[in-house]
Parts: structure tokens; sequence; C-alpha cells
């Protein structure tokens, strides 16, 4: 990522600083295992209900992660089901690191064929959660 200087990037941090969440249900572990394993670039597992109130347990490689209308989203492979799979991050009841290193997948090319597949980067990129 090209990193921006001068006058854009004194407008890039007057906007950060006056943009505010709500902190999500998500636990802070589930959170910092999704983050570090994008950053990592390794396998996790997920014990995940989803919104029929269905538990699973999946082994994904993380791709990335999408917002919505206030809702965050992994974005993996899931090798359970062998496709690209959005997984809301408040349903996420568990994320352990497994260590093995996750193949690469493209955040587009998972998406196509989904109601997200004209997702778009945004101009500014943040922590998922914010620092103290």
């Amino acid at each position: 990522m090209a990193s921006v200087t001068g006058p854009a990037s004194a407008a890039a941090r007057h906007l950060a600083a006056r943009i505010v969440s709500l902190p999500t249900r998500t636990g802070s572990s589930v959170r910092d295992a999704v983050e570090q394993a994008l950053t990592d670039g390794t396998v996790l597992r997920l014990s995940y209900t989803d919104a029929a109130g269905r538990e699973s347990r999946r082994t994904v490689e993380p791709a990335g992660l999408l917002t919505a209308d206030g809702r965050w989203y992994l974005i993996a492979w899931c090798r359970t089901r062998r496709a690209g799979r959005g997984f809301h991050l408040d349903r996420i009841t568990a994320a352990v690191p497994t260590g093995e290193r996750a193949p690469s997948h493209d955040v587009a090319d998972l998406l196509r064929g989904s109601t997200a597949a004209d997702a778009a980067q945004p101009a500014a990129r943040a922590r998922l959660t914010a620092s103290p």
C-alpha cells in the first residue's frame, strides 16, 4: 500500500479522527485471532453459529474482512464447504489459530457471485478494533 504524504495525509488523519464506531459483540479474543490470522496468513478453526442458530465447526483460510451496514465479516475459503464464505464476526464464538500456513486467496474472487461482489476497498484502512 502506498503511503500518503503532504496535504492528503493531513486530510486523511483529520477525517479518521472524526470516524467513530460502537463496539461489536464479538469477543476480543475472536477479533484478535482473526486479525492475527489475516496478518500472518494462517488457517483458523472457527466455532460458528449461523442465522438459524445452528452451530458448526469450520476450518477456514482467511482472505480479508468486509464491512457492510455496520457489520463485519471474515471472508475466507471454507474447507468444510469447499467454497468462499463470509462469516459474520458476531456469530463466531471461537477462533483458534492452527499455525498452518494458508494458501493466498483473492477476496474479490471469493466474493464473486455473492451479494457483496461489487465491494470496494476503502480509501483509508483501520484496525478492526481501536488501539489502546
